[in-house]
This record gives structure tokens, C-alpha cells and sequence, in this order.
């Protein structure tokens, strides 16, 4: 799950993260350490700052970027620090990454890096980074940048990443909202009923593709309503609701958020070019195609057993990635994932029985099997709770077809 999913600092975050270069971070951890002790007794000024960048064009940039800026200035320019706290770390060079990457065992960590860089990254790449000043009293600046201090130490930076509930937007907010000693109000007026799904396809417009993966790997808790909190995932939702949140005192007195939000501009993104080739398309296509070759079968009373060995094989190991998700993997998306109904790996028991007994009453059963919970399954799509889109049902009706065509060619061979 890509960011945040996406976001994941690639380009410039692994070089802080990665051990050869752990010195950086310990002595930026050094210098805010100083910084904090000496607040009192210098002319320092702490500011403390939201930072929001918006998406890129690559798959790993649609989701944006927050990070927390730290700025001390005073009249010694050698104490100024300027620097950026994010979450959403991660090595690729772990071991056994990509794997537990898939079972949920998604360890990321806390970095630190200068500003500069940290903006400068993504203006080349045509991002905006939107920043809104924190109204925080001494106090609560003071509460917050220890906190991310104590984040920072060796033994704390790493935590157990979750794209929807614990990502790179919501860990930023959640140290902010510890850090005031008032009370905290978001305004929920405009809030309106939506779904993760609905939220993570408003990311992925102009990615097709993309989106089809998501939603095949996604199952039913992504249509669960998203409360005005769980919202806050995506940056640039956390960055509305912290521009409309207010603080009240104990006195009755309040105050906004943040100040004047200001913006760094990256230039204008290119659009994405829209693709005819969308899964849609490219699915109902397949579909034709294969109602046109089974048509052609029964007429001649042959059988491509190839097409079926392949097309059992491919969606019997795609549904082996799927019962691993819904069955293994502890993501809280993944199960129950109904998509499983139409792609499963029980498809290879098929697969071997073309293999070994074309014509045997076994494989001709199972064939029968195949169409029934075929057309079970596009008759009971429309009302499970879990939104599919338009490509999953010619591919769900694809093997049934293909079992049709082999019971009625067994049965006009008079084998059946």
C-alpha cells in the first residue's frame, strides 16, 4: 500500500535512513536537544510549522506528504536549525522487505532532514508544499518538539506503518493534538459521507490501472463510511482540518489553529494523459474474444484445452495472492475481500484435471461446479458489501463461459 502509501520519502528520504549515514540524524538529534535547553536562556524562538505536499505524477507520489518544520532562529546564525520531521521511512534493502511488506509487518521509521532539501525535492518534481504555522503557546512548542526528540531516539524510531490509521499523516497529527494543553475543536460542518475506497480513487483518477490493482487487492473495509478523523489519512485532508480547527482555553478564549497558510509552488503538474486502455475496456475485449472463440468450439465440436489450462492457472495464482492477503496478511483492508469468490486458487484443482483427465467424468464435474458459482457470484455482486468496478465482472464471468463451452462440447461429442 503505497504513502504515506506512496510517499514513502524514496527519493530522498532512504539516504538519512539507511545506517552508513545514521550519524546525520544523531547529530541533528543533538543539535534540536541543545536547541531545546537553551530556549529559556537565549533569544531562540521556536516555530513550529505543518507541512503538506502535494502529489506527484509517479504511483508512489498521489497521495502527498506531511512533515512537521522546526525552525530556531536568534542572533548567533550559527544556531539557527531549520529542519523537517516525517514519518514514512522505510528500507528497501531489509531483509525479507517486499514479503513482509505483503503480511502487514510494515516497519517504518521517524526522519529528520533540512528544509531546504526537504521542499527543494519536491519543487523539482512540480509539487506544491503548502505550510500553515502553528499557534502554539511556548508550552505546548516546548511539549511537541520533545516528544519528537524522544521519537527520534534509536530505539523509538521505528513503528508498525498502516496506511489508513497510522501513516505519515495521521502520526503527525496525533503529537500535535498531545501537545496542547487546551482543548481542540475541528469544524465538521462540511463534512459529507464517504468511503476509503471513494477516497483512494479520488487519489488514483488518471490511473486506471492503479486503481483496478487497489481495488483487487482491497476488499470490503475499504467501503466502510470514513469518519471526519479516519479521513485525515490523506494529507491534504489533514491540511483542511487543521486550517479550520480552533483552540479554546480554559478561560473561554480561542484561537485558530494555524496562521496564514503560504505555498512553496512547484510549477504546474502536467495532466495525465487519459488511456483508451483502461481495464474496463481491456476486459470486456477479453471477454469477446473468448465468447467468440468458445462460440467457434461448439460449432466444431473442438476444444482449445490450452486456453482453459492458462486462464485456471492465471486466475488460480492471482487467487493464491488474494487468500494470502485475506488469510495471512494482518493489512486491515484485505479481508473479507469478496473478489475471492470468482478468483481462487481451488481454479488449479481445474487446471490439473485438464492436465491429467480431459475427458473424465471428475473434470466434467468440476467444469459444472465452475459454472454454477459463476453465475452465483454475478448475481449476488450487485448486493455484497463491497463496491466492484465495472473490469472485475467480465472477468469473473470469463471461467464460467469457458466451463459452459466445455460441458457443451463434451455433450455434443456424447461424452456427457
Amino acid at each position: 500500500m503505497t504513502a504515506c502509501i506512496g510517499e514513502n520519502m524514496y527519493f530522498y528520504g532512504l539516504k538519512y535512513f539507511r545506517p552508513q549515514n545514521m550519524k546525520r540524524l544523531y547529530i541533528l538529534l543533538f543539535i534540536i536537544t541543545t536547541g531545546l535547553t537553551s530556549i529559556h536562556a537565549t533569544d531562540h524562538t521556536p516555530q513550529v510549522s505543518l507541512l503538506t505536499a502535494a502529489p506527484g505524477d509517479m504511483t508512489y507520489e498521489l497521495f502527498g506528504h506531511t512533515g512537521i518544520r522546526v525552525r530556531m532562529a536568534g542572533n548567533n546564525p550559527a544556531r539557527h536549525l531549520d529542519i523537517v520531521y516525517h514519518y514514512g521511512l522505510f528500507d528497501f534493502s531489509a531483509p525479507h522487505f517486499l514479503y513482509r511488506f505483503v503480511k502487514g509487518e510494515t516497519d517504518y521509521s521517524i526522519g529528520a532532514i533540512d528544509y531546504k532539501s526537504f521542499v527543494n525535492s519536491y519543487i523539482w518534481r512540480g509539487s506544491t508544499v503548502y505550510e500553515q504555522p502553528l499557534n502554539l503557546t511556548l508550552e505546548e512548542t516546548e511539549r511537541l518538539l520533545r516528544a519528537l526528540d524522544e521519537n527520534m531516539r534509536p530505539e523509538n524510531r521505528i513503528y508498525r506503518y498502516n496506511f489508513f490509521y497510522d501513516n505519515c499523516a495521521t502520526r503527525p497529527r496525533d503529537k500535535i493534538e498531545e501537545a496542547l494543553t487546551d482543548n481542540l475543536t475541528y469544524d465538521r460542518s462540511d463534512t459529507t459521507a464517504v468511503t476509503f475506497r471513494e477516497l483512494i480513487h479520488r487519489c488514483t483518477a488518471g490511473h486506471p490501472w492503479l486503481t483496478f490493482g487497489i481495488d483487487l487487492a482491497l476488499g470490503a473495509p475499504l467501503d466502510h463510511p470514513a469518519t471526519y478523523r479516519e479521513q485525515m489519512f490523506l494529507p491534504h485532508l489533514l491540511m483542511q482540518a487543521f486550517d479550520d480547527a480552533t483552540i479554546t482555553t480554559a478561560d473561554g478564549e480561542k484561537r485558530a489553529l494555524t496562521g496564514i497558510t503560504q505555498s512553496h509552488s512547484g510549477g504546474s503538474r502536467q495532466p495525465v494523459a487519459p488511456t483508451p486502455f483502461t481495464p474496463t475496456v481491456v476486459f470486456y475485449l477479453l471477454l469477446i474474444a473468448v465468447i467468440a472463440v468458445s462460440v467457434w468450439e461448439y460449432r466444431r465440436g473442438k476444444q482449445f484445452r490450452l486456453i482453459d489450462i492458462a486462464i485456471c492457472g492465471l486466475y488460480g495464482l492471482f487467487g493464491a495472492v488474494l487468500f494470502f492477503l485475506i488469510f495471512i496478511s494482518t493489512h486491515p483492508a484485505t479481508s473479507p475481500n469478496y473478489t475471492a469468490l470468482w478468483c481462487h486458487p481451488l481454479l488449479w484443482l481445474v487446471m490439473l484435471s485438464l492436465i491429467a483427465a480431459p475427458r473424465k467424468m471428475i473434470t466434467n464435474r468440476l467444469m459444472s461446479i465452475v459454472l454454477l458459482a459463476t453465475i452465483a457470484t454475478l448475481i449476488a455482486m450487485p448486493f455484497l458489501p463491497q463496491l466492484f468496478q465495472p473490469a472485475f465482472y467480465p472477468l469473473a464471468a470469463i471461467p464460467g463461459i469457458r466451463a459452459l463451452t466445455h460441458l457443451e462440447v463434451e455433450m455434443k461429442n456424447g461424452r456427457l
